[in-house]
């Protein structure tokens, strides 16, 4: 069986070395990029079994990275941080990360993290009410019914229906569809106007909603 592969983003050479190191040791494949963008790339074209990501970045924040994984991917994250607000943490937690460790760090405490999230399955479908996504291929379906939608209304579907009630602020998900579909906010309007035609024809009145002035959100307690 092929050992688990760990995929680093992280742009301190010295940092990276030190967990490529623990790591490997441990018998995991790892994989180093020191960009946002290399990191995301290199997580597209072989998907690693978890991403260990730095928050500060050079070329994007952390933060982004992980919407834009979110938006295909339910990889097990832990972020590494130089700060320890509790505000920062929260925020990186509603992301979608799954844990995070705060610098300087113990080498042997990120092996221990990494092990707990490498034993946990990862689920093969999001369910928010009537509604269920699988994650392998994204066919979607409401109430039975299968949705019948393109690439990008599948992403934009799942990462709503990853965090149902959150407010997604039209930004935030031209950000998370950038590395594969360069979006403006009026081309992201079209979209989520017909992902949001197809899932009402289905019976989903309301489950995608316009939150003027702040987003869009997915609400799985639509009327029936």
């Amino acid at each position: 069986m092929a050992a688990p592969s760990i995929l680093i983003i992280e742009d301190d050479r010295d940092v990276a070395e030190l967990l490529r190191t623990e790591l490997q040791e441990a018998g995991l494949t790892v994989e180093c990029q020191a960009t946002a963008v290399q990191g995301l790339i290199a997580a597209r074209e072989s998907p690693p079994a978890m991403v260990i990501l730095d928050l500060g970045l050079p070329d994007f924040a952390g933060q982004l990275v992980i919407s834009r994984l979110r938006a295909t991917s339910q990889v097990p994250i832990l972020v590494l941080t130089a700060r320890d607000a509790l505000s920062e943490m929260v925020d990186v937690l509603a992301l979608g990360a799954d844990d995070y460790i705060v610098k300087p760090f113990d080498p042997r405490d990120v092996l221990a993290r990494v092990h707990v999230q490498l034993r946990r399955t990862p689920p093969e479908a999001i369910t928010a009410g009537d509604l269920t996504v699988s994650l392998e291929d994204r066919r979607a379906t409401l109430a039975g019914q299968e949705l019948l939608l393109t690439r990008t209304e599948q992403r934009l579907l799942v990462l709503l229906a990853q965090h149902p009630g959150r407010v997604f602020s039209a930004q935030e998900l031209c950000d998370a569809l950038w590395d594969e579909v360069p979006l403006s906010s009026n081309l992201l309007r079209v979209h989520i106007s017909h992902l949001r035609q197809k899932v009402e024809a289905a019976g989903g009145a309301d489950l995608i909603r316009t939150v003027w002035g702040a987003g869009y959100v997915l609400k799985p307690d639509h009327p029936r």
